[in-house]
């Protein structure tokens, strides 16, 4: 989703998107919109108190639940995550002038990208969580995961089918075993179509809160796991190459992947400095 300036006149425009309504019928839930901003100290949004937008935003009937971050690898782009309770307020937020107008002048005037999705993994809490007090060792890794258009069913996109990297302890639990370092997993289905590599592709996003960098690094070099099948198992093996070899098995094109520590605009104090780190 993230783009740099020479790839924002691929597939995607920066149009705001009505809701797939196929999607919406195969994946229930909240609808959620990704802003991606140009943040360098050139940019228009730099030079504005975007904040006071957000808040316009959060306090519009629908709006769920917002949070913003600057990637650690692109600290001059901004991301601002939008939680809708659904499509239709959504589609009804966009439609009436009079609802948040400076935001829209704003916000979604200077975007370079404003992506609808869908989570797939569909439940009550928050996507993002960022709260009042959040640990600043925890971080989100966030993979976005090429597809050729069409290769995964409504069925593949619920949460059951897809992988994940596994944890078999809550997030409250002693850090004593490397597989806990690994906190929550979201996944959204990004609408629309992009050429990535050559290919026609659509898009999912895995969302993976971790408990720190370190925890991070720790799972992904010594968690292991077997495979099995009909009763015969493998050797252990990486989780995170098992959890690749998965997404290779549906199709994957390539992927990306980012890192952010995020803020709510609910929680976020200082309005003046944006907390990239």
């Amino acid at each position: 989703m993230p783009t740099t300036r020479s790839q924002t006149k691929r597939s995607d425009t920066n149009r705001i998107p009505d809701v797939d309504q196929a999607l919406s019928q195969a994946v229930p839930g909240p609808m959620i919109e990704w802003l991606d901003l140009d943040f360098s100290e050139t940019s228009p949004i730099k030079q504005m108190n975007w904040r006071d937008s957000l808040n316009e935003i959060q306090g519009v009937e629908g709006c769920r639940h917002i949070t913003f971050a600057c990637p650690l690898e692109m600290p001059h782009r901004l991301w601002i995550i939008i939680e809708w309770y659904s499509g239709t307020q959504r589609n009804d937020f966009h439609r009436t002038d009079t609802i948040a107008s400076n935001a829209k002048k704003t916000l979604y005037q200077y975007s370079d990208n404003v992506h609808s999705s869908y989570r797939v993994d569909y439940c009550i809490g928050d996507m993002i969580l960022a709260g009042l007090y959040p640990d600043p060792r925890q971080i989100y890794e966030v993979w976005m995961v090429y597809f050729p258009i069409y290769t995964l069913d409504a069925e593949k996109k619920r949460e059951c089918q897809l992988p994940i990297l596994l944890n078999f302890y809550d997030r409250y639990d002693e850090p004593s075993n490397p597989m806990s370092g690994i906190l929550s997993h979201n996944i959204a289905w990004l609408s629309g179509e992009i050429n990535y590599q050559g290919v026609q592709c659509q898009r999912l996003a895995w969302f993976m809160e971790w408990r720190s960098k370190e925890a991070e690094e720790l799972y992904k070099t010594t968690v292991r796991w077997v495979r099995e099948d009909e009763g015969k198992y493998s050797k252990p093996q990486l989780t995170l190459n098992m959890f690749i070899d998965d997404l290779k098995s549906l199709g994957m094109v390539g992927h990306e992947t980012w890192h952010a520590h995020f803020e709510s605009i609910l929680h976020a104090l200082d309005t003046s400095v944006l907390h990239t780190v």
